[in-house]
């Protein structure tokens, strides 16, 4: 037969089929056809598990094992993270033992496969008072339980963008705000209660250093990690950042170095600002020192720090200082040290000296949001007189008993000749602050407690003497994922809470109606992922 009556057979043959499918198509039931398309389904599949399999045979013979985790044949994931899913063969043998991972392994695995991580934080939730829409009161100086009557919230986004060689170069760029609970409407707004801000956008590197090549160098928008009185909601110490560049876990001797230079602009008033609303941006700089995680014994380390802010004038500032038209923006310091012990029997606790001068003690005076901040938010007003100021902070949680476990929140502060944002300049101060919140342990998901803080303060300034105390208590029921009250999360707090100003010379607050007192029942919900 020739090449050519050859083509034409085969262009027959294969018209036939196709007539032939059509016509046995069109006499085909929906529920007919759809068996067909299942059966041909199961027969490609068959065919790519063939495929894979000789694949795999293949690099094997070839001294390239395959490291990839595989879902178990089942498809699905169950459990938490005992669940184990079985890994492909890594050995050069098909017979050879196969790796067991759990789900956390494995979402690292896919999250370093595709170099994208996704994390962040929230917290929202419903209350009502017994005078209309709760307030809320002192939450630096008598607790967060039953006194957070807002949302936040924390996004951030990391893209790994290079990994060759031991060396590792990821983008990140971090949301953070506030969510309003009043009103249906959310837009995002700088003069409303729903605010939005870019707080982190850099690039943090691994490897690339050769005298570090353990270490973390970034460079950008960010600053080093906070330290945070949880039951209080304000930070023991922090650097707040336009941008910068720092070196992070960098091992040298016992323990380990992060060092950061960071830009802070503030707008210093003028002293006439009341009436004129004149300001003036000036450049400030700090450079944040911190040697962490020093060894004493078992399961104790400690940190030392320091923090030196310092304005960095032009010459229309310094003429405005000179001439006394605008408050003169001082350097500060800030410096302590960190004690860290881990219980045996689960919990830990943290045991902080710190003192400042300037504007950073002033923050100490706050009584709430007590961050040891170099200016008052992105603002520089008051003058300042080179005070200083100190404190002893205790955080931490203890199991009392396997069925009881107790967190704690304490802090003595003093200070003298400070500018005070509530009393003014030349202000001496002493406060006390204590939050404890016992609670019985139902099972792993279930705790029940209450929530008692309670704080007094008095300021001195220019012959007068201001007092101010109050105090909460709050009785709770929380769903958890874990027993621990401060390192687990997500949690959901059914709660009702009595709040007390005892006395309001510094801040002047009062609730609705103007009343020294209110009652809130709500529940909040808080996760971090």
């Amino acid at each position: 037969m020739t090449k050519k009556n050859q083509l034409k057979l085969i262009a027959k043959i294969v018209a036939l089929f196709f007539a032939t499918s059509y016509a046995q198509a069109a006499t085909l039931t929906v529920e007919q056809r759809l068996a067909l398309l299942e059966k041909e389904l199961r027969e490609n599949k068959q065919e790519l598990q063939e495929t894979k399999k000789e694949l795999r045979d293949y690099k094997s013979k070839a001294g390239q094992p395959i490291t990839a985790p595989v879902v178990a044949s089942s498809g699905s994931l169950q459990g938490d993270d005992s669940v184990l899913i079985a890994a492909a063969p890594a050995a050069s043998s098909a017979d050879a033992p196969q790796k067991s991972l759990t789900l956390n392994e494995l979402s690292k695995f896919i999250k370093d496969d595709i170099g994208f991580s996704y994390k962040g934080y929230f917290r929202s939730g419903w209350a009502t008072g017994s005078r209309g829409a709760p307030k809320s009161y002192a939450i630096g100086s008598v607790g967060r339980f039953g006194n957070e009557n807002g949302a936040w919230f924390d996004l951030e986004l990391a893209q790994k963008v290079y990994d060759h060689d031991g060396k590792v170069a990821k983008a990140v760029v971090m949301l953070d705000g506030n969510v309003g609970l009043q009103y249906s409407g959310g837009w995002f707004d700088k003069d409303s209660e729903n605010l939005l801000a870019f707080s982190d956008i850099y690039l943090t590197t691994k490897g690339f250093l050769p005298f570090a090549p353990e270490a973390d160098f970034w460079v950008g928008k960010h600053n080093m990690p906070v330290y945070e009185i949880q039951m209080l909601d304000w930070k023991s110490h922090r650097t707040n950042a336009g941008a910068g560049v720092g070196i992070e876990n960098w091992k040298l001797g016992p323990g380990k170095l992060n060092v950061s230079l960071t830009r802070q602009d503030l707008d210093a008033h003028a002293v006439d600002y009341d009436t004129s609303g004149n300001k003036q941006q000036v450049n400030t700089n700090s450079i944040d020192l911190r040697y962490k995680e020093i060894p004493l014994w078992d399961n104790a380390t400690l940190e030392v720090f320091g923090r030196y802010a310092m304005a960095n004038r032009n010459d229309t500032n310094r003429s405005n200082e000179n001439d006394g038209s605008y408050y003169s923006v001082k350097d500060a310091w800030h410096s302590g040290i960190i004690l860290r012990q881990n219980f045996a029997s689960g919990g830990f606790n943290e045991f902080t000296l710190q003192g400042a001068d300037n504007s950073i003690a002033s923050g100490y005076a706050l009584i709430s949001d007590a961050n040891p901040s170099y200016g008052y938010n992105d603002d520089y007003y008051g003058e300042h007189s080179y005070g200083k100021a100190f404190r002893l902070i205790s955080q931490g949680e203890m199991y009392l008993h396997p069925k009881v476990i107790l967190a704690n929140a304490l802090v003595y502060s003093r200070g003298s000749d400070i500018y005070s944002y509530d009393t003014g300049a030349h202000t001496d101060f002493e406060s006390v602050r204590a939050v404890i919140r016992p609670a019985y342990i139902w099972e792993n998901n279930h705790q029940t407690g209450v929530e008692l803080g309670w704080f007094d303060q008095k300021n001195k300034s220019n012959g007068e003497e201001y007092h101010e105390s109050g105090y909460k208590a709050t009785l709770f029921h929380t769903i958890k994922v874990d027993t621990s009250m401060l390192t687990s999360r997500p949690e959901i707090r059914f709660y009702g809470t009595y709040l007390k100003a005892l006395d309001n010379e510094i801040s002047q607050f009062q609730f609705a109606d103007t009343k020294s007192d209110q009652f809130t029942v709500g529940v909040q919900a808080e996760v971090w992922w």
